[in-house]
């Protein structure tokens, strides 16, 4: 659990917290961290770029932002990961009874969901299959260009329901809400800015951008 992303999904952007802030952080990230139930799952595959359209286990995806992204890579990991239905519940529950700690619950498995993705993509580094290979930053539906709708393509494929009970509603948002889809790269050279989750985003108008 990272403090300073969680102040950051709070909108503090570097400005101290008061004490009762950050005690209501460790009091929600301990019962975040007890109600939740992590799962993932992931595959690798080989990439092809032609103009606009990326193609990854047969999946052909138009989207000149993530063609974008992936330039130079050889490689594809597709994943998903979930906090599970014990992270919606506990939202939930501080929803019916304190919504200031409910704003804080939301930043807090934000937080996790993002920090517990960065996992999985260095659990997939490890991969025989992309050895000597480096890895881009994590970039999901809804990105740019990248359609939300990609979802369902990406979800079949990795036969998310049965491995991790992962769904799709019919306006293509995951449930369980605290989940994450996402494509990475992987290429021959060493991606310096892959840490920043943020610097190839288009969205420069969100609350939550990083600095670089």
């Amino acid at each position: 659990m990272d403090t300073k992303e969680v102040l950051r999904y709070l909108g503090y952007r570097g400005a101290d917290a008061d004490d009762l802030i950050l005690s209501q952080i460790t009091l929600v990230s301990e019962e975040a961290a007890a109600n939740a139930n992590a799962k993932n799952v992931f595959g690798v595959w080989d990439c092809k770029i032609e103009s606009d359209t990326v193609t990854l286990g047969g999946i052909n995806i138009k989207s000149r932002d993530l063609a974008r992204h992936l330039c130079g890579c050889k490689k594809t990991v597709l994943l998903a990961a979930t906090l599970g239905t014990g992270a919606d519940n506990l939202l939930r529950r501080y929803n019916a009874q304190d919504m200031e700690k409910a704003l804080v619950a939301q930043a807090v498995c934000a937080s996790l969901i993002e920090s517990y993705c960065d996992t999985v993509v260095y659990e997939a580094s490890q991969s025989s299959l992309l050895e000597g290979l480096y890895p881009t930053s994590r970039f999901s539906p809804g990105y740019g260009d990248f359609d939300i709708s990609c979802q369902k393509d990406m979800l079949k494929l990795l036969d998310c329901e049965k491995r991790i009970a992962l769904t799709l509603t019919d306006g293509y948002m995951l449930i369980p809400s605290k989940s994450v889809t996402a494509v990475v790269g992987f290429g021959k050279e060493k991606n310096d800015g892959c840490e920043n989750k943020c610097a190839r985003c288009t969205n420069t108008k969100c609350e939550y951008r990083q600095a670089g």
